[in-house]
């Protein structure tokens, strides 16, 4: 393009704003008129704070173009980079800022399919849209905590984060811990110190257990309802829904 004139025939596939621009600069994407925005943020900038003010400029200058969060990461975890997603764009696609988001990594190791396929699979859940692996439930830890909550929420991942539609909840103690797991089918709460009580839904089943016995133990519960699934046969309904 010369001067911001495309040739005769050709047109703009897409342009790019990170953010820095002042707002007239981006009110001119309109007169441009591109297939598409990415929207790619300077990495001094605020990803929150930054993308909103493109959207708002945009939605003045009633700007239809739809617009892509082009979002570039180190990670190589794909429940890592789930969570990245969800903090960072997931509240601005909420809010009905963007169309979609496009994913670049830009560490040393290349996204493998199983990672795009997890990775996916992670954002869907988060949504709430499909389900193909345990949903967790955790409180944000606190001084009354009374057992060591990221080492026994991963116990209980490692045990149970394979049973797709199962939502188990982690309270580290008994004040919010019914309130907040008001929605799992299982909780796991501390309740003494080294005891746990477990939950099928609101209801107490079994208390104080010692710490050392109790993922075992919420293994045997879900077991009891009739919720367990061997791993070899989570993954072949897993396989399922892929095809699907």
């Amino acid at each position: 393009a010369k001067n911001g004139k495309l040739p005769d025939g050709a047109i703009r596939l897409a342009v790019e704003i990170d953010g820095s621009e002042d707002d007239e600069t981006i009110a001119k994407v309109k007169d441009l008129d591109p297939m598409m925005i990415t929207v790619c943020i300077d990495e001094n900038l605020s990803q929150l704070h930054a993308s909103r003010r493109i959207f708002e400029i945009l939605k003045a200058n009633d700007v239809m173009t739809p617009a892509i969060h082009h979002y570039k990461t180190t990670s190589s975890e794909s429940n890592e980079l789930a969570l990245e997603l969800g903090t960072k764009i997931g509240s601005l696609l909420t809010d009905g800022n963007g169309d979609g988001i496009l994913i670049e990594q830009v560490g040393e190791t290349n996204f493998s399919v199983d990672f795009l396929r997890n990775t996916g699979f992670s954002l869907l859940q988060g949504c709430r849209m499909r389900n193909t692996k345990t949903e967790f439930v955790s409180c944000p830890s606190c001084g009354r905590t009374l057992f060591d909550l990221q080492e026994t929420t991963a116990q209980i991942q490692e045990a149970t984060g394979h049973l797709p539609g199962v939502t188990v909840a982690v309270m580290g103690c008994i004040v919010n811990g019914p309130g907040e797991m008001a929605d799992a089918d299982f909780g796991y709460v501390g309740t003494l110190p080294g005891k746990v009580d477990l939950y099928y839904g609101k209801e107490v089943v079994r208390k104080s257990i010692p710490n050392a016995e109790a993922v075992d133990a919420l293994v045997e519960l879900i077991k009891s309802y009739g919720m367990w699934k061997d791993k070899e046969e989570a993954e072949e309904v897993e396989e399922a829904a892929v095809a699907a």
